[in-house]
């Protein structure tokens, strides 16, 4: 396993002192909601703090040592003191379940095998369904001594208030903005930094996922589409069946980009605002003729089909009728 998962990204610096300081002082929350948006590392985070608990010789920054039984146990992926749960791989439903979280608060289950730190990660926090977050409530009312409940989500308001209210919230945002361009200018070879770190909304890890030829030959392709179609160009029905098989989340992220972007230039912000930046010329075109309110009342539904991707909803059936109302966006008069 690579050793570098493990050591947290030079953003999160001002959390890590955090905790750190908490740990030496014997006061780390037995309960921590690591929030913020995708691509910023939340989960390397976690493993980082992870091994810092579990290792025996950590330094005074609380790095681990890299070298004792511990920290060669976490690099196998094997530490028995520290567990990791996710949806079930395969799931039709993507929750997490009862049975999961059950099995992960029985007695036995939240006490050390070696006597120190007991770690429990649960990713994405906010895919547990009702019943398990209320049974990981109970633990987390009652908390045994030497666990650490690490919650990871990019949604915590999907949470039970109840369980938000018993963790310390760490929130992680995207870093400065020539912070982030040093840290991906040797990483990206398909296109400029700036406008990856643009697309991904500030967040380098995300820049990073985006570099690809084809994905990004394919954001083209699909943004020339949608314009075409909010010029009776293209027909609905059929684009919809052409993107259907695309990653529903990234695509529904682009939709709305294209649409604040359309908002954005409308009201004149400058390129440098923009999430498609290389595509300024076509979007202002299409900008022109469209209407601020209609644009307004369209990005809310396009909201609205992003908060309920999770769910089964009949993904070509959704994207139609978020096309079709595109094109009657479109034909309202600026």
């Amino acid at each position: 396993m690579d050793e570098q998962r493990y050591q947290h990204f030079p953003w999160q610096n001002e959390q890590w002192r955090y905790l750190q300081q908490a740990m030496a002082q014997g006061r780390l929350p037995h309960a921590l909601l690591l929030t913020g948006p995708l691509g910023l590392g939340k989960e390397r985070f976690a493993l980082s703090l992870a091994q810092s608990c579990l290792c025996q010789n950590r330094d005074v920054s609380g790095r681990p040592c890299g070298v004792c039984r511990h920290c060669q146990l976490m690099y196998s992926g094997n530490h028995p003191d520290l567990q990791w749960v996710r949806p079930e791989e395969g799931s039709k439903s993507g929750e997490i379940k009862i049975e999961a979280i059950r099995a992960l608060t029985a007695g036995a289950s939240l006490t050390s095998h070696t006597g120190g730190h007991k770690v429990i990660a649960i990713q994405p926090a906010h895919r547990m369904n009702h019943a398990a977050a209320n049974s990981l409530l109970k633990t987390l009312e009652e908390p045994t001594p030497g666990t650490v409940m690490l919650l990871l989500t990019d949604q915590p308001a999907r949470l039970l208030p109840t369980i938000r209210s018993r963790c310390q919230q760490v929130l992680f945002q995207p870093p400065d903005k020539q912070q982030a361009l040093a840290w991906l200018s040797d990483r990206v070879t398909h296109a400029d930094p700036g406008a990856l770190l643009a697309l991904a909304n500030g967040a380098p890890l995300k820049a990073v996922t985006l570099d690809d030829a084809a994905l990004l030959a394919s954001r083209g392709e699909m943004l020339s589409d949608f314009l075409a179609l909010g010029e009776d160009r293209r027909d609905p029905v059929r684009l919809a069946g052409q993107w259907t098989p695309f990653d529903r989340s990234l695509l529904l992220e682009w939709l709305a980009g294209w649409v604040i972007d359309l908002l954005r230039l409308k009201s004149g912000a400058p390129s440098p605002q923009l999430f498609n930046r290389d595509h300024v010329q076509a979007l202002q075109m299409m900008a022109d003729k469209l209407n601020s309110r209609a644009l307004q009342r369209y990005l809310t539904r396009i909201y609205q089909a992003r908060r309920l991707v999770d769910s089964n909803l009949n993904p070509q059936l959704t994207l139609e009728k978020l096309l079709i109302e595109w094109r009657a966006c479109s034909r309202q008069a600026a």
